[in-house]
């Protein structure tokens, strides 16, 4: 097995590095990454994130929304979850086996006194509090499982910024199953730092596979290659935005109705029943769906409007 930590904390450059280490680095040996984000939100493959996301807290706090390209759910990451990453071309008898490649993680915990458990499909609990997500990928030959650890994240902002289900939004895009969580360090005996857990769990993941592990190395023509692929994809609106699958909005304005229709995350219709507002949302047709665009647009609006018009914000990007 060979490993690589990750020495930056830019989730934009974290998750260009793991699809590139992923598609271009080959290996005949299992390689395994560890690696740590700043404040994040990072969704599915193939979901929505007006569905998923609450972005009026997003946006306030300035925490970055990106997409992934594995399926599952969405997860937050900060610089108190650790994120793993296993990639291997023997992957035959480990299709969806999510359990395979948890294993080591629950043996870990255990070997540090705490009673983890496989849980559901894809989780990692603690006392039934879920403490890690995973999903995978395939590229050719390759497989690609990844997952998160819950260590000390911040649980507040988790919980503000995962939105609860709701049924104003009628979309074909994957749903995350909302799961009560907790902390890695909350049912430590003896605490410890992040980064000594991260130690720790590499030692036993290869005292448990491999003992004979190799780093694995990047040159500067990776690094450009990395850079280049986080510009052109991970830090543009295309792929976070423009992928979330087509979707309708209904939601209630005291006696009236606003009815939006949203395709490659932009405004395809926006119907309000009332007449004279109503003319006004023509002009919204065509622009980006998320509230920065909107705003922008509510700003260049006729004075008569854009009191009504700015009201609409906060209900749309809850």
């Amino acid at each position: 097995m060979k490993t690589i930590f990750s020495q930056s904390t830019n989730p934009y450059f974290n998750l260009a590095w793991e699809e590139y280490i992923f598609k271009h680095v080959q290996s005949e040996e299992d390689i395994l990454l560890l690696w740590i984000n700043e404040p994040s939100v990072i969704i599915g493959r193939n979901q929505n994130i007006f569905e998923e996301v609450c972005q009026n807290y997003t946006s306030l706090h300035h925490i970055p929304i990106i997409r992934r390209i594995s399926g599952g759910g969405t997860v937050f990451h900060d610089l108190g979850n650790l994120n793993f990453s296993v990639m291997t071309n023997q992957y035959k008898d480990a299709i969806s086996n999510y359990k395979y490649f948890t294993q080591p993680v629950v043996d870990c915990l255990k070997e540090l006194g705490i009673n983890a458990t496989f849980s559901g499909k894809s989780d990692i609990c603690i006392n039934e509090l879920k403490i890690s997500g995973n999903a995978q990928s395939y590229h050719q030959n390759r497989m690609l499982h990844h997952g998160t650890l819950l260590f000390s994240s911040n649980l507040d902002q988790l919980n503000h910024i995962i939105k609860k289900t709701t049924h104003d939004i009628e979309s074909f895009g994957v749903k995350s199953n909302r799961s009560n969580v907790t902390n890695i360090l909350n049912a430590l005996e003896t605490p410890m730092s992040i980064d000594d857990f991260k130690e720790y769990l590499l030692k036993f993941w290869l005292k448990t596979d491999q003992p004979l592990a190799k780093a694995l190395f990047l040159n500067d023509i990776d690094l450009e290659a990395i850079n280049l692929l986080m510009e052109t994809k991970y830090q543009t609106w295309d792929w976070n935005y423009g992928e979330s699958p087509a979707f309708e909005i209904k939601k209630a304005m005291k006696q009236y109705m606003i009815h939006i229709k949203v395709d490659s995350g932009l405004i395809e219709d926006f119907i309000y029943f009332d007449g004279e507002i109503h003319h006004q949302m023509k002009n919204f047709i065509g622009i980006h769906f998320d509230k920065e665009s909107y705003i922008d647009k509510v700003s260049h609006s006729g004075e008569n409007f854009k009191k009504p018009l700015q009201s609409f914000s906060s209900l749309l990007f809850d």
